[in-house]
């Protein structure tokens, strides 16, 4: 008897062996799938126009179709002729999970003509307190490959422990106990690829050929698109613009010397400015704020300041002794009164050239010189910056001499009426800062601001091809701080 059960495990584990090599096989020739689904209710959430966007992407190649819905999975089926992964979204009052939940939708599934099942492979409560393994179970007996759709690689292992054939990262930041990330989750990938031993798609928030690209390299034996493909109202909300502001913003300005508070209409004008010596102690800066923005009352706040601003949180964590009691400050909404967005000066004021007319759309580099060095790029309408707000750090970069191109541009080195060798050694750095700034970044643009930049010394030099002054005199910082919430960056 023992020795009939061994045989059976073993024929069992070799054809679902075959199986998915059949199945890799066939993805070879081509590792995207389509999937074809609609968000429910919408003027595409119909069989025969599900079929139509099926068969669209098989046209161009694909070869294998994920669906949702008995009904649309029927349909297509009927009249094609590709492996289909299918699944049933169906929410249970007593669990987050709704993606094939429980046996009767694996039943479904099979009994629908599917020859894989996509289930919710993560490690939450399952309804009517039935088990993945269960479900995993249920599906070979009845012939169907298990693809497991997960959030993190604690459920991968798990899944795989649990029987699953598959996994895919469908799930990766789209659970209540992982953070989502801006686009597909990539190490999440790369780290259950490392993790399991069997095949692994890549799904969720793939929207651009770089990142399929990325994907297949990292190990992806696939990658499943469905949004960007086939769902025109996902592809409507992501190029539906920003909707334009109608009551006033404001925009904070914190220097190395002052601290300023601009309001502007809502079509980017500068109406009113208050400023004021900069305070010496954190709280004592953020009580001013929060009086100009109580007196003025604008409806969201834009700070550009010197130091490293987390966007995602408001706290400045790095900052020079240029500015003192600056780390540890936080720019939010909790803090200032109104929904706030905050970045690095130099940053702030690059997005805001980008944002003229004569720099949209372009690559635009932005040199900063006013008592510290700041530096921003931006191209695509993206800034370039690090996760945590981190800005191009050339103020600390070495100038030729030694000496750092903070210490030779920076007002806060300088003398208010710089001697002829102090001009002619910034002058100096000043070009080589340029060259730095092209040979890293290729800007179309190169946009100075400040205070030295805009001196009757520095300004004469402002006017050759591809670098300029700033259009916004000594209030680029305020600009920029306003165009982080008028026109919000990606």
């Amino acid at each position: 008897m023992v020795c009939r059960l061994i045989a059976w495990l073993l024929l069992r584990s070799l054809k679902w062996n075959v199986l998915v090599t059949e199945l890799i096989d066939l993805l070879r020739d081509c590792p995207l799938i389509a999937s074809a689904q609609a968000t429910e209710g919408s003027a595409v959430d119909d069989p025969q126009t599900l079929l139509k966007l099926a068969q669209a992407s098989l046209q161009e190649g694909v070869r294998v179709l994920r669906l949702q819905g008995v009904a649309n999975i029927r349909v297509i089926r009927a009249a094609t002729d590709v492996p289909i992964i299918g699944l049933i979204k169906r929410p249970y009052s007593d669990s987050d999970i709704y993606i094939t939940a429980t046996l009767a939708e694996v039943d479904e599934v099979s009994d629908a003509g599917c020859q894989i099942v996509a289930l919710d492979g993560t490690q939450r409560i399952r309804p009517q307190g039935q088990t993945l393994r269960q479900l995993i179970d249920r599906a070979h007996q009845r012939g169907l490959l298990v693809l497991a759709d997960i959030d993190s690689v604690e459920s991968a292992v798990g899944a795989v422990d649990a029987g699953a054939d598959l996994v895919s990262t469908t799930l990766a930041g789209y659970t209540k106990e992982y953070a989502s990330t801006t686009g597909p989750d990539l190490d999440v990938l790369r780290n259950t690829r490392s993790a399991v031993s069997v095949p692994v798609f890549a799904e969720g928030r793939y929207a651009e050929p770089w990142q399929v690209e990325a994907a297949l390299r990292i190990g992806a034996s696939a990658v499943i698109i469905g949004g960007a493909l086939n769902d025109p109202i996902k592809t409507t909300r992501r190029f539906m613009p920003t909707p334009r502001l109608t009551q006033p913003v404001g925009a904070v300005d914190i220097g190395g010397t002052w601290m300023r508070f601009a309001t502007f209409s809502p079509d980017w004008q500068l109406t009113e400015i208050e400023r004021m010596p900069l305070l010496e102690e954190r709280e004592a800066r953020l009580d001013w704020i929060q009086a100009q923005v109580r007196a003025s009352g604008v409806c969201r706040v834009g700070v550009s300041t010197g130091g490293i601003v987390d966007p995602s949180t408001g706290e400045l964590w790095e900052a020079k002794a240029i500015i003192p009691d600056h780390v540890g400050s936080i720019f939010s909404e909790e803090t200032l009164g109104v929904p706030t967005t905050a970045l690095n000066d130099g940053l702030a004021a690059a997005w805001g050239h980008s944002c003229l007319p004569q720099f949209a759309g372009k690559r635009v580099a932005t040199l900063a010189l006013g008592t510290g060095v700041g530096c921003g790029f931006v191209a695509d309408g993206k800034i370039l910056m690090g996760k945590r707000g981190e800005y191009p750090r050339l103020n600390d970069l070495p100038a030729p001499g030694g000496a750092t191109f903070e210490q030779l541009l920076g007002g806060a080195s300088l003398s208010p009426t710089p001697s002829p060798e102090q001009i002619t050694k910034a002058l100096s750095a000043f070009f080589q800062a340029g060259i730095v700034l092209q040979e890293m970044y290729f800007p179309d643009e190169i946009v100075a601001c400040g205070a030295v930049a805009l001196s009757e010394w520095m300004a004469p030099y402002l006017r050759s091809p591809g670098l300029s002054a700033t259009p916004f005199g000594l209030d680029a910082g305020l600009y920029g701080a306003a165009a982080l919430v008028l026109f919000p960056p990606n």
